[in-house]
């Protein structure tokens, strides 16, 4: 199936668009192969602003990523809290005689 683009997804033909518009358009496209770039090839290929947007991007990301895991152990622990394991029968009665005990003491 052909897909048809809505209006959020549709983008200005390049011949309608002003300057900064263009200028926009080439910075996201820069960026958009920036962002898929491993760490050893921005650092090769990049210029310092792009490689500044770079490390700042994935900071981000991997901060965002921590944040995420420590919410999600928080509500594993609310969710799923530890079960106790149920007395045996012998072992209720073990605690009620010393609890006769401790009471005669």
């Amino acid at each position: 199936p052909s897909r048809v683009a809505t209006r959020l997804q549709g983008q200005i033909p390049e011949e309608m668009m002003g300057p900064e518009q263009l200028e926009i358009k080439k910075i996201q496209e820069k960026w958009k192969e920036a962002k898929f770039m491993s760490q050893e090839e921005a650092e090769a290929k990049l210029d310092p602003e792009y490689l500044a947007a770079y490390n700042r991007y994935y900071e981000d990301w991997d901060k965002g990523i921590e944040k995420m895991t420590e919410i999600a152990t928080y509500l594993d622990k609310q969710l799923n809290p530890p079960k106790v394991q149920k007395k045996s029968k012998k072992q209720k009665k073990r605690d009620k005689w010393a609890k006769v005990q401790a009471r005669e003491a």
